[in-house]
């Protein structure tokens, strides 16, 4: 990602121009990595549908590439590594956790004969939407320690979960009090609520 992170503002930069970026060029940088990262996980299942793989070395690679896109969409979130605390780990782990569990019961549904190979393919492929959570997490951490507030809105053209009509806040509300999309919420962040930020 061409661009610089300043602290104090919670922004990228331009390294060309030092202007800021806007949110929407840093959003589309964890959008590309959630395409790679479904393309990968399909890439999986077909080797495993082809019999290169067995389900065990299966699981082992999806768990492992969920766990690399996760870190990497957080550090977009948090502005790079160098800025994780424990506490962005901490909840970077206990996304993947929800992921490993998930991965536990298509493997069980996979020994059991339960899948086709395109089902098995298609249901691969729907892990890649939770690293975006990930990323959420991790700039709500962020923000937290230096006094942002923020407003979540919903996305006018996706269908919503009940959750996510609940959780909108339409007025500034101190970061600590709203949940990011994708966090406790039927649709798993799938319905693309928007996030805007002030530092008060």
């Amino acid at each position: 990602m061409p661009y610089q992170f300043d602290p104090s503002s919670h922004r990228y930069r331009d390294l060309d121009n030092g202007r800021f970026v806007k949110v929407a060029q840093v959003t589309r940088f964890v959008d590309e990595e959630v395409n790679r990262l479904e393309v990968r996980l399909k890439g999986h299942a077909r080797l495993l549908a082809q019999g290169k793989i067995d389900i065990p070395a299966f699981l082992t690679r999806m768990a492992l590439t969920l766990k690399e896109s996760h870190l990497r969409v957080a550090a977009i979130g948090a502005g790079g590594t160098k800025q994780f605390t424990p506490t962005h780990y901490g909840k970077i782990g206990a996304q993947l956790k929800k992921q490993y569990k998930f991965l536990h019961g298509f493997g069980q549904d996979l020994a059991e004969g339960k899948l086709t190979a395109e089902q098995a393919i298609r249901r691969a492929g729907s892990y890649a939407k939770s690293a975006r959570t990930s990323f959420f997490e991790a700039e709500f951490t962020s923000m937290g320690k230096v006094g942002f507030y923020a407003k979540r809105l919903l996305d006018a053209q996706s269908r919503h979960c009940g959750s996510c009509i609940s959780y909108q806040r339409l007025t500034w509300t101190l970061i600590q009090n709203v949940i990011p999309p994708g966090v406790d919420c039927e649709c798993g962040g799938r319905c693309r609520c928007r996030l805007v930020f002030r530092k008060v």
